[in-house]
């Protein structure tokens, strides 16, 4: 019998990747603000550089991020790490010793002692495959140039203060590193920016706390919903875009018939899948208005 794939002994490579759909609940996220990000630019075009650059950033914002952020989540590191905090308190109180040597001496033991009863109990599949979506998403970033790096830096630090909010309380943070910095990333990543780009980006970053809040229930999000795709309006009026702020508003309109069956059926999912089209048409006219 032949053996499977799954079970058939590999020589010679010491990791493996694993890519699979994620099935999102809306198309709305990470992959789509780059995308916008990088039609605001206005450097998109069909020449090598600027397709390499595009796919890198599609990579990094939506596959390497967010598998960073999903192997914390989904990982016991953080439950792990605050046991260990409170294991350390026993070799935390010792003294130290007087003399110079042995000072030293009782810093390197304490930090072995560190590495053996907390680092190394943690260390377990997810936590490597962190490490290196992290290695991965920094040295694509690094080509991409400066300002990608600083943004996926600061993405991976909120996506890790998130965790320790938790999913509810962190929903704002979740927004950032889902939107905006995608967003700012495929747009730097071609050397162009703008603070009336950045102010589309955090516009759209909230609109989708509002999705994200709509989706756990939390009715109170449409009105806010609606108040900042009124300010889109108003910067696409303000930019001397007509046709995008009536394609914006038509949308806008369509989002309160349907909020009429939201209030009667309160399924917060559903809505938000329903209305996520027109959210993705006005992202994609506000990035077509700052190309042109």
């Amino acid at each position: 019998m032949d053996e499977s794939f799954s079970t058939r002994p590999v020589a010679g490579r010491w990791m493996a990747l694993d890519f699979r759909p994620t099935r999102p609940l809306t198309i709305l996220g990470p992959a789509w603000a780059a995308l916008c990000g990088a039609i605001a630019s206005g450097g998109l075009s069909w020449r090598g550089q600027s397709v390499l650059f595009f796919i890198l950033s599609f990579l990094l914002c939506d596959a390497l991020l967010g598998a960073w952020r999903a192997l914390w989540f989904g990982s016991e590191l953080r439950a792990a790490l605050t046991r260990a905090s409170t294991r350390t308190q026993t070799w935390q109180d010792y003294d130290a010793p007087s003399g110079r040597w042995a000072r030293l001496r009782w810093q390197i033991k304490r930090r072995i002692d560190f590495l053996r009863r907390v680092i190394w109990p943690l260390i377990d599949s997810e936590t490597i495959g962190m490490f290196f979506a992290g290695v991965l998403g920094l040295s694509l970033a690094a080509v991409l140039g400066v300002a990608p790096f600083a943004l996926t830096v600061v993405a991976m630090v909120l996506a890790l203060l998130e965790g320790r909010l938790g999913s509810a309380r962190g929903a704002g943070l979740r927004a950032i590193t889902e939107v905006a910095i995608p967003w700012l990333i495929a747009q730097s990543a071609f050397a162009s920016f703008s603070f009336w780009a950045l102010a589309a980006a955090l516009l759209f970053t909230l609109v989708y706390r509002a999705m994200i809040g709509l989706a756990l229930g939390q009715g109170q999000w449409t009105r806010w919903s609606n108040l900042l795709q009124v300010g889109a309006i108003l910067m696409l009026v303000w930019s001397n875009t007509p046709l995008g702020a009536g394609i914006v508003a038509l949308g806008l309109i369509a989002q309160l018939l349907w909020q009429v069956r939201y209030r009667m059926d309160r399924d917060g999912r559903a809505y938000v899948q329903h209305v996520q089209s027109y959210i993705l048409v006005a992202m994609l006219v506000m990035a077509f208005s700052l190309w042109f």
